[in-house]
């Protein structure tokens, strides 16, 4: 018996993938490689390489590397390819400058201008990033931690800001595990206490979000650069020392 016209429309193609699944994977699967540093900074991003590894045809792996590259995280070389962006750390003053008043003024924003349900989701990240730590799982720790980040973006009010804040927010997670503020060695067993104090201080956010607080809420966010511009020039501090010791 043939089957009727509405059981046909139910069921649908049987072989049919969904639009954009090549271009999602390997967008992920490059990115996650970049910010855990399996694809070093500077290092080429060969088509052919990433084909055979990504599984993927090229279309795919062409529009992969175009949003990465809008994230900053890829370098588009007219006539070369691809290469990974490199972490310039002369240029860390100027992140740090840069992350403080977009951070501030965003978290600000946020305070007066969020929803109800934009509360809920950023305290759902903020939970979520709570419950990698318990775990110990770096990856889920940050990413939790950008979506936390992000979502106070998105809950200031301006698009232009909150995409601007992200493209920063990206670049921190890269530098957050050259500077294994997550992972790695703690021959000071410094992590614990920090990683705590980032639990403090995004609930703190929170708090101040909920409760439309707009200078409480950017002075957290302004603590919260420094803690982790702090991070961060221990850890090259200690590098140098390591490189110069003799």
């Amino acid at each position: 018996m043939a089957r009727s016209l509405s059981s046909e429309r139910a069921a649908g193609p049987p072989t049919a993938k969904r639009k954009g699944t090549g271009t999602l994977r390997a967008y992920e699967e490059i990115r996650n490689q970049i910010l855990n540093l399996d694809l070093e900074p500077g290092k080429a991003l060969e088509e052919q390489v990433l084909l055979g590894t990504l599984g993927v045809s090229r279309t795919p792996v062409r529009e992969a590397l175009i949003r990465l590259a809008a994230e900053g995280l890829v370098d588009l070389l007219p006539n070369r390819g691809a290469r990974v962006s490199e972490i310039d750390l002369t240029k860390l003053r100027e992140f740090f400058e840069a992350l403080d008043v977009n951070q501030r003024m965003a978290t600000r924003w946020a305070a007066t201008r969020r929803t109800p349900e934009q509360i809920r989701i950023i305290d759902g990240h903020r939970r979520a990033f709570e419950a990698a730590v318990k775990a110990g799982a770096v990856r889920p720790m940050m990413d939790t931690n950008l979506d936390f980040h992000s979502a106070i973006g998105k809950a200031s009010g301006n698009a232009l800001i909150a995409r601007h804040y992200r493209d920063l927010l990206t670049f921190g997670l890269r530098l957050s595990r050259l500077a294994l503020v997550y992972d790695g060695p703690d021959p000071h067993g410094r992590r614990p206490q920090h990683l705590k104090d980032i639990i403090s201080e995004h609930r703190a956010m929170v708090a101040h979000l909920t409760s439309g607080d707009a200078d409480a809420a950017e002075a957290v966010a302004r603590d919260h650069t420094a803690m982790f511009r702090r991070r961060v020039s221990e850890y090259l501090a200690h590098s140098l020392a390591d490189d110069i010791a003799v």
